[in-house]
């Protein structure tokens, strides 16, 4: 008899079927899941029976497990729940292989991909992520103080600034861009300048994902004598500039991963 355990994340696509093949029975399904572990077996006829490879086995892949072959063993459900000895085997069966997102996908954040560096890729929400893609808001709500930790004006420092910006900040554009949850993740910030500035170099948006041609923060604060003013990006062409925190603008999250 051969049986079949999947766990983990499973989808059963046909029911078991059973047919007499030698000294036992064999049960086959055909199963699709991602890094499930399949666990399965097959009754052999005595506790000193060898477990040969089976003709109707599925063809071994070495992404599936460090050991295809057949242990020896007894189970409980062999002879109608009476108990037997078997062969058993575990294969993760069906592994999913990484996903390389190329400039201009759509990331697993449902964002576009516009980015790629220093071995991580960045993909921007779409343009209807929320109200303040639309509706103009304070870099943060305590203007006249300096966010320690939000200074960062280079790519790969935007989610830095942004936790920085959360912390110091009850509302703003920092808050704004974290509380987005696209694609189930909570791990989107407020792009840095250069991040920000990245998104505008882009060039070809699709509509979806595109510009209202206005100013937009990023989470890049000033330093020195100007603690009170941020970095932006104005979308219509002109560059990046700053100006006082209590300035709305409009926010666009980004993730990178």
């Amino acid at each position: 008899m051969f049986r079949l355990h999947v766990s983990r994340l499973q989808v059963v696509l046909s029911a078991f079927s059973a047919v007499v093949v030698g000294a036992g029975l064999l049960v086959g399904a055909n199963v699709v899941a991602a890094d499930s572990v399949q666990v399965q077996s097959y009754q052999r006829d005595s506790q000193t029976a060898e477990c040969p490879n089976q003709p109707w086995e599925t063809p071994w892949q070495a992404d599936w497990g460090p050991d295809s072959s057949w242990q020896p063993s007894w189970e409980q459900w062999a002879n109608n729940g009476t108990g037997g000895w078997t062969c058993t085997r575990s294969i993760v069966w069906a592994r999913n292989s990484p996903v390389t997102y190329n400039l201009g996908d759509i990331g697993p954040g449902g964002g576009l991909v516009f980015l790629k560096a220093a071995g991580l890729t960045y993909e921007m929400a779409p343009k209807n992520w929320g109200v303040n893609e639309t509706t103009a808001i304070a870099w943060c709500n305590v203007t006249d103080s300096d966010v320690a930790g939000a200074t960062g004006i280079a790519i790969g420092t935007g989610s830095a600034n942004t936790t920085a910006m959360v912390a110091a900040c009850a509302s703003g554009a920092g808050n704004s861009a974290r509380a987005y949850n696209g694609g189930g993740f909570s791990d989107w910030f407020l792009p840095s300048k250069d991040e920000l500035n990245a998104m505008d170099l882009y060039g070809a948006v699709p509509t979806a994902y595109g510009f209202a041609g206005e100013r937009y923060w990023s989470s890049s604060q000033l330093e020195d004598i100007f603690p009170f003013f941020a970095w932006f990006q104005d979308f219509r062409d002109l560059p990046s500039g700053n100006t006082n925190k209590f300035t709305t603008l409009r926010v666009r999250p980004i993730r990178a991963f």
